[in-house]
């Protein structure tokens, strides 16, 4: 085989243990060592007889169009790179990948077919600006990540049902994703694609951390528990409806979504760490965290609400700070509440359109002081130093309608309420 790297004494033996270790009796010239690399059709037409190929196998070179005929397994990982004039490739018969399917920096690929692919470890498809059709019938995958390519749909991951982590984003063309993901052990990220982007997740149950940007509609049906973060920043959506979510493990972010006039989370009890509402011009009225019992970390709610409902709300272990710019909006509720002691961080501050409360909180407290403007931060310094912790910005300005995408977040200090905060949203970014 005119593989660029000859199969030396060490890679054959080296591919003779893989291939002990395989349930079934590799030939030995399915077996290409550690690694070879193809830069011809020829090359994969010498082991178009292996039903199973043990070794990482790369493509790479002047190919016009390349196919892997009658494999049905990859013992190892398949890369596919750097060919500036290959415009399709198919390996319909590979059902299985125990390594990594990389295809990246493949200028003209137009196509790519894996009609039969069932399991893989992990996808990378990175830069690849020409390609429109990518088919596998895959159920088992532990990371995807599509990054900077024309697809225009990504269906064939539409069958999964568990991953760690399913990163899409930059993919101009990309504008409709329907899921079939029960959970997500890693991270959900959707940014970057394009402008009138419509996801449905309506079978996730449960996911680690998401975060969604540049996002016109989405749907999450029956999402319980998100175990992290859960982030919606810059986004189109004119409603965000999770009325199944009961926890969210840290931070919750709902931050420059200018399109958004209702967010109903009608059982969501627990925020364990940072919530925070913030530069969603058309939300005026927030009444959909009625049921909001604790907040772990600090809280903020910024805009020009008219209307707050937090009236389950019994503790929060940070700081909190409502502003809105509305004169109807009222800050008797949350100042009872501040006054109840509920309020644990290191200030407290309300504001409307004509009025403004602000209280400085002392770091101790006594039990006569409870009726005070002062109540115990000692209970709250662990959450707040941990709350310092998360990265993620919500300084992005209203004044602006038009938002670019991708832009770097400012980085805000942590050591003050404010730092704390505006940590709460950006790490999502």
């Amino acid at each position: 085989m005119q593989f660029k790297n000859a199969l030396t004494a060490t890679a054959i033996l080296s591919a003779s243990a893989l291939a002990a270790n395989s349930s079934t009796s590799i030939p030995s010239s399915c077996s290409i060592g550690t690694s070879a690399t193809a830069t011809a059709q020829a090359d994969l037409d010498k082991i178009s007889g292996c039903s199973t190929i043990v070794g990482n196998l790369t493509i790479t070179g002047d190919l016009g169009s390349a196919a892997l005929a009658s494999i049905q397994e990859i013992d190892g990982s398949l890369t596919i790179f750097n060919s500036s004039s290959l415009s399709s490739f198919s390996a319909d018969s590979i059902k299985k990948i125990t390594g990594d399917l990389n295809m990246q920096e493949l200028i003209i690929l137009t196509s790519a077919s894996f009609g039969s692919l069932q399991e893989v470890d992990s996808i990378n498809m990175v830069t690849l600006p020409a390609i429109s059709t990518f088919s596998t019938d895959l159920q088992n995958a532990n990371n995807i990540i599509v990054s900077d390519t024309t697809l225009e749909s990504v269906e064939g991951f539409s069958t999964l049902k568990k991953v760690n982590v399913f990163n899409i984003n930059n993919n101009r063309y990309l504008n409709s994703f329907q899921s079939s993901l029960e959970s997500v052990s890693d991270s959900l990220q959707f940014s970057s694609n394009g402008d009138n982007t419509t996801l449905a997740f309506d079978n996730l149950v449960w996911a680690n951390n998401i975060t969604l940007r540049d996002v016109n509609s989405i749907s999450f049906g029956s999402l319980q528990t998100v175990n992290a973060s859960l982030g919606f920043i810059n986004n189109t959506l004119p409603s965000l409806n999770l009325t199944q979510l009961s926890k969210v493990g840290q931070s919750l972010s709902i931050v420059s979504n200018d399109e958004l006039s209702k967010a109903a989370f009608s059982n969501l009890t627990t925020v364990g760490g940072g919530f925070i509402i913030a530069n969603n011009t058309q939300l005026k009225v927030i009444d959909g965290f009625n049921k909001v019992q604790t907040v772990g970390g600090a809280i903020e709610f910024t805009g020009n609400f008219s209307t707050l409902d937090l009236s389950s709300l019994k503790s929060v272990r940070g700081g909190a700070k409502f502003d809105s710019s509305s004169s109807n909006f009222s800050c008797n509720a949350l100042k009872k509440l501040q006054s109840n002691g509920a309020i644990q961080g290191d200030s407290f501050v309300c504001k409307n359109g004509a009025t403004s409360t602000s209280v400085k909180l002392s770091s101790t407290s006594t039990e006569s002081s409870k009726s005070s403007a002062t109540s115990s931060a000692s209970s709250s310094g662990d959450a707040s130093n941990a709350q310092a912790n998360v990265s993620a910005s919500a300084s992005s300005s209203s004044s602006s309608s038009k938002k670019s995408k991708g832009a770097a977040p400012e980085l805000v200090p942590a050591t003050s309420f404010m730092g704390v905060v505006a940590a709460v949203a950006v790490a999502l970014l």
